[in-house]
């Protein structure tokens, strides 16, 4: 019996050594263990191959469906050689390309995208971006994370792809997924297609690239396949206070109607630094997703949206300071079913360009699905509200006209804030002439205050018939201010995002304005900045405009005639709005001296109108005392009640419309406070 099983014992070990010294090597499909498999084996497969490999048993159960633990090891085919590449043109305005990709092998992502028709930051270079984060480099534009066949993911970031082809205009890799044995199971592809630049705003300008996945299955049997990328990288942040990049997510809230959604990088708050950008809380269908600044985009467009499963993203530095933190992307398919033998392709277009306003409003960028024309405003902020995509616009319309004129960006802000304190002339006027009157009612109103003593309900009713009987508003000395506000954010918005501006100077080179956009920065120390503490600035260089906007605001303060104060906090009210012409040049001591520029000359321009307006107001006021003719102030509503009792029957002069609104107005006021008085009498 013993001699039997030693028998039995020595034919299945000679079986053993057998298979393992003269079979497996042969056949190594057939060692369904995978520990007996040499590395040399292992092959790559071609990708020009379109016909199924042959399946072992082994494969057979890995694409039967869930994985099993015969599925355990599925692993990527080595690339021989890995070979970046290099697709488009960096000559500065070529006229066939207008962007220049550079492929890393590695997880085949994109490493570099050059503008060759814009400047780098500090003007020296092409603008380059779309580069890894510096010290991470796990994140890359583009890049295949991994990939999922039935259930089993496979960890494709840092490996070599094996390059196929390459033009001028286009490169492809490749890669396949083998099964423990070293057989072929699925083979990813990924081909970038660079769109020649063309001068038509019809067409995509030579800003967008076509990335399609092609997944093949190269078994037998039917495969289920998920695959996992990064998303864009962010823009280099452009200005020196605060940060001006987004994170913007298409969707579509109704039939061809795209609503964008903003994030901000300090939305993103440590613990809660991710989240789902695919899902809208409004339910509407996910479009796009990528990140922009002042004036550039990146957005990664699936043509196919329902191949997209989640968009997950956030920061990958939430405990940085806002303008500090980097923002991620992952962009997962849903599962994507192979037939045995057969593929899928999932086709992306992806937009690396300049936010230019021509070209984004035109036919191609504004339409569905894309409407990237929504980039070119940011609605984000407390006066968000203001910078209202038309008023924008219309500005930057004007600005274009005027520059076509005087060919230097800085003249067209001049010319255009002349333009603006035209047309709120007569408001200024009217708002002049009521402070005034204001002023010389103060010995009036003080007798009224001593009067009345503590009843402040008769103080008011009282003050208000005085302004009433001399026809004085007194919010119209605040109105023009208020006009010029929404003016003042939308001309930030524009020129914030208006890249026609970035790195033009003023008067043609010929002062220390370099950059519009930018603050003016005459001397400069970015090696030592200075920090205020209060207000949380860093102050790296001397900008003049501020300075200037200072002293002509307090000018201002100094000769624009104010209303009496009543009370001991009005006093004090107008006492902190004669400080506020020094705090509020110290707030936007880093804005765009364009905005500096258009803020300086309409203050510089507004003494020199409230000088000539009172000068006209006294003229005419001398005038009257030597019975002269009356010249062409507003007259008080008591005088416009003799004239009508002294000639009823003459004719009013016409008014022009804004004289004829402006009036209107006033009357609606008057009688909106005569229904006051009268409920207030009835109680």
């Amino acid at each position: 019996m013993y001699i039997a099983m030693a028998a039995v014992l020595a034919l299945v070990m000679g079986y053993y050594l057998c298979l393992v010294k003269f079979v497996y090597p042969r056949h190594p499909e057939w060692d369904l263990t995978g520990a007996h498999n040499r590395p040399q084996t292992a092959q790559v497969q071609s990708s020009t191959t379109t016909e199924p490999a042959p399946t072992s048993m082994a494969d057979e159960s890995l694409s039967a469906g869930p994985a099993t633990t015969q599925a355990v090891g599925l692993k990527p085919a080595a690339a021989p050689e890995a070979m970046p590449a290099e697709i488009g043109s960096t000559t500065p305005k070529d006229p066939n390309y207008r962007l220049a990709l550079q492929i890393d092998p590695d997880g085949a992502a994109i490493a570099s995208v050059a503008l060759n028709e814009d400047k780098a930051v500090d003007g020296k270079d092409i603008y380059r971006f779309q580069q890894p984060y510096p010290g991470i480099d796990q994140y890359r534009t583009l890049a295949t994370r991994s990939i999922t066949v039935n259930g089993q993911s496979v960890d494709l970031a840092d490996v070599p792809w094996q390059k196929q082809s390459q033009t001028a205009s286009s490169a492809a890799y490749s890669i396949d997924i083998q099964s423990p044995s070293g057989a072929p199971v699925v083979r990813l592809t990924k081909r970038f297609i660079i769109d020649k630049g063309a001068a038509n705003n019809n067409t995509a300008a030579g800003y967008e690239v076509s990335v399609d996945y092609q997944v093949q299955n190269l078994t037998a049997q039917p495969q289920t396949v998920r695959i996992d990328f990064d998303g864009p990288i962010m823009p280099p942040r452009e200005i020196e206070r605060g940060d001006d990049r987004q994170v913007v997510v298409g969707f579509e809230k109704a039939d061809h109607v795209v609503d964008v959604v903003r994030d901000s990088l300090g939305d993103f708050k440590p613990g809660a630094a991710d989240k789902d950008f695919s899902r809208s809380e409004k339910g509407y269908k996910f479009l796009w997703a990528g990140a922009t600044s002042n004036y550039f985009a990146a957005i990664v467009r699936p043509q196919n949206p329902e191949q997209i499963d989640a968009v997950h993203g956030g920061v990958l530095n939430p405990d940085d300071p806002a303008e500090q933190r980097l923002a991620d992307f992952e962009f997962q398919t849903t599962d994507l079913k192979l037939k045995p033998g057969g593929g899928e392709d999932v086709p992306l277009r992806a937009f690396f360009g300049p936010k230019v306003r021509p070209m984004l409003e035109g036919e191609y960028y504004s339409d569905f699905p894309r409407s990237y024309n929504q980039l070119l405003s940011s609605s984000s902020g407390y006066c968000g509200i203001c910078a209202v995509p038309w008023l924008v616009d219309r500005l930057v319309d004007l600005l274009r006209a005027f520059h076509w004129l005087l060919h230097d960006w800085g003249l067209a802000i001049i010319l255009l804030v002349i333009v603006v304190r035209l047309l709120l002339h007569p408001i200024t006027k009217s708002s002049q002439v009521s402070m005034m009157k204001m002023q010389k009612m103060a010995p009036e109103l003080e007798r009224l205050k001593k009067k009345y003593g503590e009843d402040k309900e008769a103080y008011a009713k009282a003050q208000m018939e005085i302004y009433k009987e001399m026809g004085v508003t007194p919010i119209l000395g605040c109105l023009p201010m208020f006009l010029q506000m929404p003016i003042w954010i939308a001309l930030y918005s524009a020129l914030q995002n208006e890249i026609a501006l970035r790195q033009q100077p003023f008067l043609w080179g010929f002062t220390w304005i370099h950059d519009l956009a930018r603050p003016d920065r005459m001397i400069t120390w970015d090696a030592h900045p200075l920090t205020i503490p209060f207000f949380g600035m860093r102050i790296v260089s001397l900008n003049i405009l501020p300075i200037l906007m200072a002293v002509a605001m307090y000018l201002q303060q100094k000769i624009q005639p104010m209303a009496p104060a009543a009370t001991p906090e009005q006093a004090s009210q107008q006492k902190m709005m004669r400080w506020m012409s020094l705090l509020f040049p110290i707030l936007m001591y880093s804005m765009p001296s364009g905005l500096i520029l258009y803020i300086l000359t309409s203050t510089a321009i507004g003494v020199v109108e409230s000088k000539r307006i009172r000068d006209h107001i006294k003229q005419r006021e001398e005038a009257e005392k030597a019975n002269k003719v009356i010249v062409d102030a507003k007259p008080t509503r008591a005088v416009k009640q003799s004239k009508k009792q002294v000639s009823p029957t003459s004719a009013p002069k016409p008014a022009g419309r804004l004289s004829t609104w402006w009036a209107n107005m006033q009357r609606r006021v008057e009688e909106m406070r005569d229904e006051a008085e009268r409920n207030r009498t009835k109680k």
